[in-house]
């Protein structure tokens, strides 16, 4: 049986109202609590530039043979 246009209408309307009356302020009270992108100023730090996680150091080289 297809859907009337006043039922998705009426859908969106709720998803919409869920979405700003919920995620919206869940979001909000979430970055006046914490800095998830550690933005704050540390004047004793000397860089900001942190490696990536989970990377390994660089391998060597393979060694060459000689030849004859």
């Amino acid at each position: 049986m297809p859907r009337s246009r006043g039922t998705d209408r009426l859908r969106q309307l709720g998803l919409d109202v869920l979405y700003f009356a919920v995620i919206t302020p869940v979001g909000l009270c979430a970055r006046a609590v914490r800095d998830p992108l550690r933005r704050a100023w540390e004047p004793d730090r000397v860089s900001y530039l942190e490696p990536p996680a989970g990377t390994r150091p660089p391998a060597r080289a393979p060694r060459r043979r000689k030849n004859g």
